[in-house]
């Protein structure tokens, strides 16, 4: 078994409360068939599983299988995508928000940005807008 596919049976979507986000995301098409490959653990030290499944993208920590973002995108004809909402999990016993919207966005871009690392291309450029 591969190791997307021995990590796809394992997750679910995000389950529980959810802290919705406005966050205007706009992925570049590079970035859009890198999520569509996913990044998936090999050992321990990885932390997070991602992966767009369709039009929905989600996070989960590798540790607990736990989903922790997910956001429906919009897909472009050119190959972008936007993400206009994105949920976060908010359950304090098992993720630890952060206090301000801007904040949480940030770590969200840290996650993806895990991706552009994986194929050592930090170049690409992902947009966050607030508000």
């Amino acid at each position: 078994m591969s190791i997307p596919q021995s990590w796809k049976h394992k997750l679910k979507p995000l389950e529980g409360p959810r802290w919705p986000l406005r966050c205007r995301h706009v992925f570049a098409a590079e970035d859009v068939l890198r999520l569509q490959a996913g990044l998936w653990p090999r050992d321990m030290d990885d932390r997070w599983a991602i992966w767009l499944d369709g039009d929905v993208l989600r996070c989960w920590r590798s540790s607990t299988g736990t989903c922790v973002y997910e956001a429906h995108l919009a897909l472009h004809k050119d190959g972008s995508a936007t993400a206009v909402m994105l949920d976060v999990l908010d359950a304090p016993e098992t993720y630890v928000r952060a206090t301000t919207e801007e904040a949480e966005l940030q770590r969200f871009e840290g996650v993806l940005s895990l991706i552009r690392q994986l194929r050592g291309e930090a170049k690409s450029t992902v947009h966050l807008l607030v508000g």
